[in-house]
């Protein structure tokens, strides 16, 4: 009788490197599960009585209250079934909802869920750090909603523009528990803080701009040779360079409203504050533009910069990045799709880089496309706008093949409206949600309508009533 062939031999041996031999179950649906951005409690339970662990890497060590489940919809989903959001993995979530329909406080729970150890909510043995952007263009001095995060005994740290600082300093501090909790700081950059691609930005040079003026050229090419030179950039050397050049008079007053704007920004012996940039696990720091004198594209420069400096200096268990009432600045100037880039490239590389991003806005249609088609988590919230719904519906992860009849597009527009304040539907197609019969299952191109938990603490969104 002949031995086996010499293809059964192969596909034996080509067949055994497909069983997998990670003794800490890091494969397969193993790891999908290690990496949903949200799990349903059913699931979690399912998946713990079916392999207990005991030396190995529990799959979901550190999956905490979101909110939970309002109706049996979708099939494997039962009503009031807790959702938990798992901090563990870095994932990144898009947020939107008419004023007042919950989408800051759902915000505002999802960074508790990052940075604060509460057993009520499930267990969080390393907290991540937290980074908030805000800006309002109608000076109101009205915080940051994220800053009543304080009151809850989360540290939190608020940079402001120097020229706002008594302003916003004297807002934030009214804010119950900010005496022990809040500190206000100067947004000021040194020379180590700034590199010649963060100086084209400050200074508002694109690429690609066409009819670039020519005194923009010139310092253009200033700063390239600086590059070339090999040495670290210093504030010093721009501003002798800049001297060095003899600009007509109104070149060179466009040119010093510029860089006035950005001295402002500079710390007076340039050099960089100590720790400024550095965050801690469990700590939450606002940088928080609002003045008189920024635009919109300033601050999206600004906040650019700053994003790129958290980054570099995050703590080893990584960092949750919060955008807050984004449409105030994700706009459609060159500043503003620089900044959506840097975001659309930490959320590519955010398991890489260990980076959480939320962003939360109230008006969608302005929000890059992309941003939306790369989170794994959409969380609508209530709104009247058809336009709203139109602009979103193709992005959101199984919306679109639900509403492929005009009918089911309205029907799924009147959830929306009738959503009550808390309540949202949530896009989430690679989290396992589902479980049947001790099968558990992505919820794939289906939603889950979801009220959010309550927190504790100030509630800094709540809407002011003519009674009081």
């Amino acid at each position: 009788m002949s031995g086996p062939s010499n293809y059964d031999t192969l596909r034996a041996r080509y067949n055994a490197l497909f069983k997998p031999r990670d003794t800490t179950s890091r494969s397969g649906q193993s790891e999908e599960i290690r990496m949903s951005p949200l799990v349903s409690l059913k699931v979690k339970d399912t998946l713990e009585r079916q392999s207990p662990i005991t030396n190995a890497i529990p799959l979901l060590p550190q999956a905490r209250l979101l909110g939970r489940s309002v109706n049996e919809h979708p099939p494997g989903v039962a009503a009031e079934e807790p959702i938990l959001y798992n901090v563990d993995a870095p994932n990144s979530t898009f947020l939107c909802g008419s004023q007042g329909s919950g989408k800051s406080y759902t915000l505002s729970c999802l960074l508790e869920n990052c940075l604060m150890k509460d057993a009520r909510y499930g267990l969080l043995k390393t907290p991540v750090a937290g980074v908030v952007f805000n800006y309002d263009s109608d000076l109101s001095n009205v915080t940051a909603e994220t800053a009543s995060l304080c009151s809850r005994g989360i540290k939190v740290r608020v940079l402001v523009s120097p020229s706002n600082y008594v302003a916003l300093g004297k807002a934030y501090k009214s804010i119950r528990g900010a005496e022990k909790n809040l500190s206000v700081e100067k947004l000021l950059l040194g020379d180590a803080d700034l590199n010649v691609s963060r100086m084209k930005r400050l200074m508002a040079f694109s690429d690609e701009e066409q009819d670039v003026p020519l005194y923009m050229e010139v310092m253009m090419e200033e700063l390239r040779q600086m590059a070339m030179s090999q040495r670290p950039f210093t504030f010093a050397e721009f501003e002798k360079r800049k001297e060095n050049q003899k600009f007509l008079a109104n070149q060179a007053s466009m040119l010093n409203m510029r860089m006035n704007l950005l001295k402002s920004f500079m710390n007076k012996a340039h050099t960089s504050q100590k720790g400024l940039f550095k965050t801690h696990p469990g700590t939450l720091t606002i940088v928080d533009l609002t003045d008189p004198f920024l635009d919109s594209s300033t601050v999206c420069m600004l906040f650019d910069i700053c994003l790129a400096l958290f980054k570099q200096n995050r703590p080893s268990s990584g960092l949750v990045v919060g955008l807050d009432e984004a449409h105030r600045y994700l706009n459609k100037s060159t500043a503003a799709d620089a900044f959506t880039e840097s975001l659309v490239s930490t959320i590519r590389t955010q398991r890489h880089n260990a980076t959480r991003v939320i962003i939360a806005t109230q008006e969608p249609t302005i929000s890059p496309e992309r941003l939306l088609d790369l989170c794994s988590i959409s969380i609508v919230h209530h709104f009247n706008s058809p336009a709203w719904y139109t602009a979103i519906k193709d992005h959101l992860g199984g919306a679109s093949t639900l509403t492929t009849s005009h009918k089911e597009g309205k029907k799924m527009f009147e959830t929306i409206v009738n959503l009550q304040v808390g309540e949202s539907l949530v896009f989430s197609p690679s989290s396992y949600l589902r479980e049947e019969k001790g099968q558990v299952m992505k919820l794939g191109s289906d939603f889950v309508k979801m009220q959010t938990r309550l927190r504790e603490g100030v509630d800094a969104g709540t809407s002011e009533m003519a009674s009081g």
